[in-house]
C-alpha cells in the first residue's frame, strides 16, 4: 500500500452534475453500494436524462460530520491520551450544563461592552442563554488553578452579555481547565455584577482621563513589562514591580544627607 494525500479519498456527495458524472470510482465511502448496485457508478448511463443533484457538502449530516472528524482529528493530533480524556471530562462537564435547559448557544461570541464608557468589544467562549438564566463558560488550558471567585474577567463577559437573559435575577459563571481536570462554577447576582460594573467604569474612566497610576499585585502575571512575566516581555521593566523584587538597600535621600 501507499500513502496518498490527505482528502483523496472519493467524496460520495459533489458540488456540481459535473463532479457527480465523476462518482464512478470505487472508494470506501461507495464500496458497500457499489458492491450491491454496480448501476450506481453510472447513474447518467443507467437511468436515461438522469441528472445529478446539486449538493451542499457543509449542509445537513454531510456538514456535522465533517465538523465532528476535523474536531476530532484536531484533538487526536494535538494531546495526548491523558489529555484527550480531560476534554472528554470537560466535554460532559459542558454537556450536562446544556441538559438543563433549551439553551441558546453562543460560542465565540463578540459584543461591545457598551456600559463601558471606553465600549470595548469583547469575545465569549461560551455563553448559554434563556430569557431567565445566563450562563458564562470560560475554558483555560494552562495548568495554573484559575480561581472562579470574583474573577473579573468572567465578571466582565457576564456584564456585557446580560442582555442575552433579560429576566435573569444573576449569571452562573464557570471555569473550565481541562488539563488539570477543574471545572468550577460560582453564581453572581446581579447586584454583585452591578458593583462590579460600577468599579469599572471608574477605573475605565480614571484610564481615559490619562492618569498612569501603578498597581502592582497578583494581577501582573502577564503583564509584560512584569520581570517575572508568564509571558512575553518588554522593555524597561515595571518600576514599582522592580522596586518590590529588588529594594534598593540603602536610603538614598539617607545618604544625600551625609
Amino acid at each position: 500500500m501507499t500513502l496518498v494525500e490527505k482528502g483523496s479519498d472519493e467524496p460520495d456527495e459533489y458540488d456540481t452534475p459535473e463532479q457527480a458524472s465523476r462518482a464512478h470510482t470505487f472508494s470506501a465511502s461507495n464500496a458497500a453500494r457499489f458492491m450491491q448496485c454496480h448501476a450506481s457508478s453510472h447513474l447518467e448511463q443507467a437511468i436515461p436524462g438522469y441528472v445529478a443533484p446539486v449538493r451542499d457538502p457543509m449542509k445537513g449530516a454531510k456538514g456535522r460530520g465533517t465538523s465532528m472528524h476535523a474536531v476530532l482529528e484536531s484533538v487526536t493530533n494535538d494531546f495526548n491520551a491523558s489529555e484527550m480524556l480531560a476534554i472528554a471530562d470537560a466535554l460532559a462537564y459542558v454537556a450536562r450544563l446544556r441538559q438543563k435547559r433549551r439553551f441558546q448557544v453562543w460560542t465565540e461570541e463578540s459584543a461591545v461592552a457598551e456600559w463601558l464608557p471606553s465600549k470595548p468589544s469583547t469575545t465569549v467562549d461560551l455563553a448559554l442563554s434563556v430569557a431567565d438564566e445566563l450562563h458564562i463558560v470560560d475554558y483555560k488550558m494552562g495548568r495554573i488553578p484559575v480561581d472562579v471567585h470574583d474573577n473579573k474577567q468572567l465578571l466582565f463577559y457576564a456584564a456585557t452579555f446580560a442582555f442575552l437573559a433579560p429576566k435573569a435575577e444573576g449569571v452562573t459563571v464557570h471555569i473550565v481547565q481541562p488539563l488539570i481536570g477543574e471545572m468550577s462554577e460560582v453564581w453572581v447576582s446581579a447586584t454583585e455584577l452591578a458593583a462590579f460594573m460600577a468599579d469599572a467604569i471608574k477605573h475605565d474612566q480614571a484610564i481615559l482621563d490619562g492618569d498612569l497610576t501603578f498597581g502592582p499585585s497578583d494581577h501582573c502575571t502577564f503583564c509584560p513589562a512584569n520581570p517575572h512575566s508568564r509571558g512575553e516581555k518588554g522593555k524597561p521593566m515595571c518600576p514599582a514591580m522592580m522596586q518590590i523584587l529588588y529594594p534598593q538597600r540603602y536610603d538614598e535621600d539617607a545618604i544625600l544627607d551625609l
